[in-house]
C-alpha cells in the first residue's frame, strides 16, 4: 500500500492544497485535525508543474495495469477472444487497522485509498462490535513503523466500547452490481452486516 499512497497523496493535492487553504482560511474556522493531518503534515502535498503531474498520472496508470495483470492472473482458463475466464470475482479486505478509530484519529487511509486509485469499487460494511471483555489490547506486541505504533497505542478498549469492526468487498472496474451482489450473498448466507 505503500507505493499506492505515494501515487494517490502525490495526486489528491496538485496545487499544493492552495484551493482548500483559501477555502479554509476564509471561513475562520479552525483546521480540523484530519484536513491539517492530510495537507500540512503530508510530505506529498506541493504544488505540482504539468510534467510532475504527468509523470504521477503514468504512475498510477502503470499501477493499475499491473494490478489488472495480477487479478488477471487469477484466471482458470481463457474466453474464444484470448480474455480470461474465473478470475476472482470479488476480495475481501478490512477497511482499516483495526476497529472505526475515534473522531479525528483515522490517519491511516491505505486500507481503501488503494481501490480509489485503482477506481476499483468497493463496499464497507460492519461484521461486529468493540466488545472490551474479548477486544484486549495484545500485550508484548511491538509495532512495525510509525504508523503502526500509531494505531497501536490508541487502542483502548473501553474507549473503543461498541465502535463498528468492518470489512469491505472490493470488485473490479465497472463491476459495481457484481460487488453488491456478493455482498447479497454474503448477507443471505451468514446474516452480515449486523443489524444491532
Amino acid at each position: 500500500h505503500d507505493e499506492a499512497w505515494e501515487i494517490i497523496a502525490s495526486l489528491f493535492f496538485a496545487d499544493g492544497a492552495q484551493e482548500e487553504t483559501a477555502a479554509t482560511s476564509t471561513s475562520g474556522e479552525p483546521w480540523r485535525p484530519l484536513s491539517r493531518f492530510i495537507i500540512h503534515e503530508n510530505p506529498y502535498v506541493k504544488h505540482l508543474s504539468v510534467e510532475e503531474i504527468w509523470y504521477w498520472t503514468t504512475r498510477r496508470e502503470q499501477y493499475r495495469r499491473a494490478y489488472n495483470d495480477v487479478w488477471n492472473a487469477t484466471a482458470t482458463g481463457t474466453g474464444p477472444h484470448g480474455e480470461p475466464e474465473g478470475t476472482v470475482d470479488v476480495i475481501l479486505a478490512p477497511v482499516g487497522p483495526g476497529a472505526a478509530a475515534p473522531l479525528d484519529q483515522s490517519r491511516y487511509w491505505g486500507y481503501t485509498s488503494q481501490w480509489n486509485l485503482l477506481d476499483y469499487p468497493a463496499l464497507v460494511f460492519p461484521v461486529s462490535k468493540v466488545d472490551p471483555e474479548v477486544d484486549q489490547v495484545e500485550e508484548g506486541y511491538e509495532p512495525t513503523n510509525e504508523k503502526d505504533a500509531f494505531n497501536y497505542h490508541l487502542y483502548e478498549p473501553e474507549k473503543y466500547r461498541g465502535a463498528p469492526i468492518s470489512l469491505q468487498l472490493i470488485g473490479r472496474r465497472y463491476e459495481d452490481e457484481k460487488v453488491i451482489e456478493a455482498m447479497e450473498f454474503i448477507k443471505n448466507k451468514i446474516g452480515l452486516p449486523f443489524t444491532t
